[in-house]
């Protein structure tokens, strides 16, 4: 993918999205878009867009690039259907000859202030009322790893096809496949005795994915969205840190915490740990180990 073919293509497309017959592309820095995307802001004669792209890799094709960026579409767009929590619009998905690109309106963000706000709004969205079973139109990606999103009756029959996902593609061997099977068999107990009501959460919520916009407002973005476990948003916001006290304070003013929620952020954390073993390689293996001992001791 080059610079003048992206700029090409999203020339073409700027009509449908809103913008002025006359508008014309005048700069597109280049600007932070995460781990995975090239990310730019795109300057016109009238107005900003924020433009992700990826280009195809050993990790994902071609189709595999647009059906990410189809995903984080439909993900915004059930976000912001709540109205609990701003999210940036999403805008085009469209191809390029060895990629795709995702249009979004463009935010200008500064520093999260306001935790206690988005503890607030967060719980909202998690209780915002929705289907009765859990899981989302399409599966979508954590990072570059697709996410499995196939509709379920229970939780724990989807966290046992994503954990199962996720150790398949670990390819574990000896004493740490002995216990990823053994957690697998076991994970139900985890879950006793709980009433387990499918909320829309974000999905992949860190501080790098959290921000403010110029009224100190909370913004959302980069999501892997489904209808899943309140409690699982909780455990990477935990696992890389960056929210205050006032944020879990205001959260759990408004859904409190259960009994074994310690328990189960482990099992969570295990989930996006071994993730990050798929993408990144050996140095979180030991963290895999010692998460999966730590919950089944």
């Amino acid at each position: 993918m080059s610079i003048t073919e992206l700029i090409a293509e999203i020339t073409k497309v700027l009509p449908q999205i809103g913008a002025a017959p006359e508008s014309r592309i005048t700069r597109m820095p280049p600007v932070s878009g995460g781990c995975i995307s090239t990310a730019h802001i795109v300057e016109t004669s009238d107005q900003k867009y924020f433009v992700k792209s990826h280009t195809a890799d050993s990790f994902m094709t071609k189709q595999m690039c647009k059906s990410m960026f189809e995903a984080e579409l439909h993900g915004l767009n059930a976000l912001r259907h709540t109205h609990t929590i701003r999210v940036p619009q999403p805008l085009h998905v469209g191809d390029l000859s060895s990629g795709a690109f995702l249009i979004l309106e463009y935010i200008p963000l500064t520093r999260l202030r306001d935790h206690h706000k988005l503890g607030h709004q967060l719980a909202y969205l998690h209780l915002f009322e929705g289907p009765s079973q859990f899981g989302f139109d399409t599966n979508n990606y954590i990072g570059s790893t697709m996410q499995p999103n196939g509709w379920h009756d229970t939780w724990v029959d989807l966290l046992q096809e994503r954990l199962q996902y996720q150790f398949d593609r670990a390819q574990f061997t000896g004493h740490m496949k002995n216990m990823a099977d053994k957690l697998i068999r076991r994970l139900t107990q985890f879950f006793k005795g709980l009433d387990i009501r499918p909320s829309l959460v974000h999905g992949d919520l860190w501080a790098g994915n959290c921000a403010a916009d110029s009224s100190g407002e909370p913004v959302v973005f980069d999501p892997a969205v489904y209808w899943g476990h309140h409690e699982a948003e909780l455990s990477i916001m935990r696992m890389f840190g960056g929210f205050t006290l006032d944020f879990y304070d205001a959260y759990h003013e408004r859904i409190p915490r259960a009994p074994g929620f310690e328990l189960r952020a482990q099992i969570y954390e295990l989930y996006h740990t071994v993730n990050h073993y798929n993408m990144f390689g050996s140095g979180y293996l030991d963290q895999c180990q010692r998460l999966l001992e730590r919950i089944l001791q």
